[in-house]
């Protein structure tokens, strides 16, 4: 795989973890909502039961009783929807939370591929200037060493 391909591959599972991290975001939001809703519908609940409870000596209108045990039936039904409203969400929420881990988990395989690929390369462009060097050295020492015979040949050549 070349870097262009890499790099276009980290950007993608970048843009993927951005928006699993907005879709996780916004479906924690929508479980705080829910779990409000669900607060008020149960203080509602608590607040008419309280109401519903008679007190020695108070006498109620059998109508007005019945009316209240509907009331407080159908605001039981709703506390026990938006319970469910709240697991539903929860659930939802707990998907969003696991493929935002492994788009996270993707984005640094490929980052971490990415920085071993730059340290391979590093280390091999010091190996060609260290090679570069070495034959740098080895022809300049060959070159002193051929001008130094050289030299003794002339000067062997002198002497009577």
């Amino acid at each position: 795989m070349d870097s262009a391909t890499l790099r276009m591959l980290i950007e993608l599972a970048k843009a993927r973890s951005d928006a699993a991290q907005a879709r996780y975001a916004g479906l924690q939001r929508s479980v705080e909502q829910a779990r409000a809703h669900l607060n008020v519908l149960r203080d509602y609940a608590k607040e008419y039961d309280d109401r519903a409870r008679c007190r020695p000596g108070d006498s109620r209108d059998p109508s007005a009783e019945r009316n209240l045990q509907a009331f407080l039936t159908r605001l039981q039904h709703a506390v026990d929807s938006q319970l469910h409203e709240v697991a539903v969400r929860e659930n939802a929420a707990a998907k969003a939370s696991s493929d935002l881990a492994l788009c996270l988990r993707k984005h640094k395989s490929l980052e971490t591929l990415a920085l071993r690929r730059i340290e391979r390369e590093r280390r091999i462009e010091a190996h060609r200037d260290q090679k570069t060097t070495d034959e740098f050295s080895q022809r300049s020492h060959e070159r002193a060493t051929n001008v130094g015979l050289n030299q003794s040949a002339i000067n062997a050549g002198r002497e009577p």
